[in-house]
């Protein structure tokens, strides 16, 4: 059999079978069916949200007509958007037309916008509906401009509606914040001292370069051996001219008219007379007239240059003994009119 519990003024009895109920248990019971009924209190308002939306619009009549402008809320964020929508009432059949707030509009940018709609009301008037979404890119308090519908009996126009648009950012990142764009500053232009560096360089490097040509120039200069005499000269020419046998592969003029030249420059390095530039009659006449050759040897040159000629102009072809004849007599006259001292070598 279960206890059964009795609560009066006193103290606590026995109940069936006998047993005390304590103080304590009571406490606790008491307290259970205080909570399981609600004791708490009465339930907490709900907290109004935070980003709670409050229309605002404003309305104008006249004429017959009403034009409403309605915005969803009064207050959006950066990029948030905010849908306005025109609605213009009046008779039906009446020829009004529905102001166009995308073009009117300035504090917003016009996002998306729906086409006009047109139904008969309850009352049998005409209603015209449009619907626009904007946001705005800039904090700070914006406005929806006031609208005007003209008819012939006058005119019909709404107040602007105040939005205002609060920031993402707070503190000194808002935008709202920032300063306006300064003008062209200018700017210090930097020393560029790695091109210093560089033209530094490439001057040591042409100057080293100058100093090396100019060293190496004395150098070959100081090296270059003095020119031989011309005597020495004429003898080395005259080989090679025989060296290279224009006689045997039928150049015999050509052989003649080199042979030729050759004296005449010996004579000019050796005695200063001019006898490259003038003809055979005009140098044997100057050789006459100077003390610079003895008579044997200005003998020996005017048959020489006369055997040149016969060759060289009157196109005579001289004979294998007549070709060794000129060769020993500029030959020889190379050596007979050398200097004293260098004879004995040239012979």
């Amino acid at each position: 059999m279960g206890t059964r519990f009795e609560i009066h003024g006193g103290s606590p009895r026995r109940g069936v079978g006998g047993e005390r109920v304590r103080p304590a248990v009571a406490s606790a019971l008491c307290l259970l069916v205080l909570a399981l009924v609600g004791c708490g209190g009465p339930d907490a308002p709900d907290e109004q949200p935070e980003n709670a939306m409050t229309p605002v619009s404003d309305t104008a009549s006249g004429g017959g007509l009403t034009l409403t402008v309605t915005a969803d809320r009064d207050g959006v964020r950066v990029a948030e958007p905010v849908r306005v929508t025109v609605e213009l009432q009046g008779p039906q059949g009446a020829e009004t037309q529905l102001p166009d707030l995308a073009g009117a509009v300035e504090d917003f940018l016009v996002q998306d916008h729906s086409p006009i709609e047109t139904e008969r009301a309850e009352d049998g008037t005409q209603v015209q509906r449009q619907s626009f979404v904007l946001d705005s890119n800039v904090s700070g308090p914006r406005v929806v401009p006031s609208l005007t519908v003209v008819t012939d009996e006058g005119e019909v126009t709404t107040a602007p509606l105040s939005i205002e648009v609060a920031s993402g950012i707070e503190g000194e990142y808002d935008p709202a914040e920032y300063a306006d764009i300064v003008g062209p500053v200018s700017i210090p232009k930097p020393r560029n001292w790695a091109f210093l560096w560089w033209a530094a360089g490439l001057v040591s490097a042409v100057v080293a370069l100058a100093w090396w040509l100019l060293r190496g120039r004395k150098a070959r200069a100081a090296q270059v051996a003095p020119p031989p005499p011309p005597h020495v000269w004429a003898l080395q020419q005259l080989e090679a001219l025989l060296a290279e046998k224009l006689v045997e592969r039928g150049r015999v003029p050509e052989f003649y008219f080199r042979l030729s030249g050759l004296v005449r420059t010996y004579i000019e390095l050796r005695f200063g007379l001019m006898a490259p530039e003038r003809t055979t009659e005009e140098f044997l006449v100057e050789v006459q007239r100077s003390d610079a050759l003895r008579f044997g040897p200005k003998d020996m040159l005017g048959d020489f240059l006369t055997a040149c000629d016969l060759v060289k102009f009157a196109r005579h072809e001289p004979r294998g003994v007549e070709i060794d004849t000129v060769v020993d007599a500029s030959r020889t006259f190379i050596e007979q009119t050398a200097p004293l001292a260098a004879r004995g070598v040239a012979a």
